[in-house]
């Protein structure tokens, strides 16, 4: 990630196209304790503004690692994002995901592809718990094998609009101080739904630390930038002054600033945008999935994420 923390998994931009999001009730109506399992299948009794979809609480950090605040680039702490995973193929880091309940990872759908072809399942592993890539966790990170790939039924490879995807584990997650579930932003529409435009987030993943890969290099330990989401408009215009035909649809959001200098990069596709939960002390809610981009780090050309809220209703529907 640039400005120490920057990256995505590809450095090409296609036209978008837009799709129709069914309204599809997932947020409490208050912040009681309500503890039915409502119709859509999302469980109640969490603040209004997140949606939680594991068994267990979502968003919380280890009490050793609380999110502090971060002004550019830096190493990560160890059980910061319990809920990021290292996805990997042949061997090594391929991409980011988020641990949605103990049978799903959330992931970029271009991470499933090669070039116009997609992956099979088959070919990749996600290891959870993980931290620094070349040394042993304590204790230590589970390697787990994926049973099917699920992707958004619009999504083509090669493209970047409605870049999202699941990943299903053939075993159920085992849940630790280094293992836990993200939480999820509401859908549009709906009780507590922020478009989180001009507030600070974080991303984070295992990317290269800048876009020149013949002088940078993919980090190791994992990596955190502070962002900053940008309103849609304001991103295609930065976009269009910068001579890029770059498309950003309303299912998509950007993060970074007019300056560069912070952004994801190389192999953190993928991965989480988060930020603070503003109706829970310690919380965190996954809002942005690392999509797409020009370059890294570039100015006037911000990082390109998928919104997740917008998905919200799909990824209900495929999780439960």
């Amino acid at each position: 990630m640039p400005g120490k923390a920057s990256a995505y998994y590809h450095d090409h931009v296609p036209p978008g196209f837009d799709i129709s999001i069914t309204r599809f009730r997932i947020a409490a109506t208050s912040n009681s304790m309500d503890k039915r399992i409502h119709r859509d299948g999302v469980k109640r009794g969490f603040p209004i503004n997140q949606s939680r979809l594991a068994d267990v609480p979502c968003g919380v950090a280890s009490p050793i690692s609380r999110m502090p605040k971060v002004v550019g680039g830096e190493n990560a702490l160890p059980r910061e994002f319990p809920w990021l995973v290292s996805i990997t193929r042949k061997g090594g880091h391929y991409c980011g995901g988020s641990i949605i309940n103990s049978k799903f990872i959330l992931t970029a759908a271009h991470c499933l592809c090669s070039g116009t072809d997609s992956i099979p399942a088959r070919q990749f592993r996600v290891t959870l718990g993980e931290y620094n890539l070349r040394e042993p966790e304590i204790p230590a990170a589970i390697i787990e094998n994926v049973r099917r790939v699920i992707v958004h039924p619009e999504h083509t490879c090669g493209q970047y609009v409605n870049d999202i995807a699941i990943l299903e584990l053939e075993s159920p997650i085992t849940w630790s101080a280094s293992v836990q579930p993200a939480c999820f932003p509401t859908v549009q529409g709906e009780p507590g739904y922020k478009l989180y435009e001009n507030e600070p987030a974080i991303a984070a993943g295992w990317g290269w630390l800048g876009e020149d890969r013949s002088k940078y290099k993919r980090t190791d330990v994992l990596q955190k930038v502070a962002v900053n989401v940008v309103n849609n408009e304001i991103c295609k215009e930065w976009y269009k002054v910068e001579g890029k035909k770059t498309r950003v649809e309303p299912q998509q959001m950007c993060a970074g600033y007019e300056s560069g200098g912070r952004d994801a990069c190389w192999a953190d596709s993928g991965g989480p945008l988060m930020v603070k939960n503003f109706l829970k002390k310690e919380g965190t809610i996954v809002v942005g999935i690392v999509s797409s981009g020009v370059g890294c780090a570039r100015p006037r050309l911000p990082g390109i994420y998928t919104r997740i809220s917008a998905y919200m209703p799909w990824i209900i529907r495929e999780t439960n």
